[in-house]
């Protein structure tokens, strides 16, 4: 059992944050097929589902995917969600696609450069030409992580990296 299998029941109680879900929800726009990295209970995949796009979604928790599981069913949109227990450095995902998100600082969760630069360059390799990789980072100042014990809530700027053909 991994770390985020251990929160995984109090992680929606936890991670309250719905700022940033109109930005993915409207990201795709009518792109049909994006891939979530971190999907974790479908915080912004259930909606991105709802909004009409199928999505892939890659998380590493069993027990993640088995409440997002739940979840996209009870909205309606079980058929829309596509679960795949994996990492960012190697996402079980053969299909090309037009876009992958990454939100709520999920990369941040990859320490070393080498796993940043393996996501990445994996991110590359599911991506059509011309495709987007859209995702969100945060730089807490160490007195707000002193201070709070945990990071702020952000001014939610997304960033989206455009890899030509």
């Amino acid at each position: 059992m991994g770390a985020w299998d251990t929160i995984a029941d109090a992680y929606d109680g936890w991670a309250q944050i719905t700022d940033d879900v109109p930005f993915y929800v409207e990201e795709p726009g009518s792109v049909d097929l994006v891939v979530e990295l971190g999907l974790g209970t479908g915080r912004v995949g259930i909606p991105m589902a709802q909004a009409g796009a199928r999505v892939i979604g890659i998380d590493s928790s069993d027990r993640m995917l088995a409440r997002c599981r739940r979840q996209a069913e009870a909205a309606g949109v079980g058929d829309r969600v596509d679960l795949r227990l994996g990492d960012f450095r190697r996402p079980p995902v053969s299909e090309r696609v037009p876009l992958v998100v990454s939100p709520f600082r999920s990369l941040s969760h990859l320490q070393s450069e080498q796993d940043r630069q393996q996501a990445l360059a994996a991110v590359r390799a599911m991506l059509v030409p011309g495709g987007r990789f859209v995702f969100d980072v945060a730089t807490p100042e160490p007195e707000q992580v002193r201070a709070a014990g945990s990071l702020p809530a952000p001014d939610r700027e997304g960033i989206s990296a455009h890899f030509p053909g």
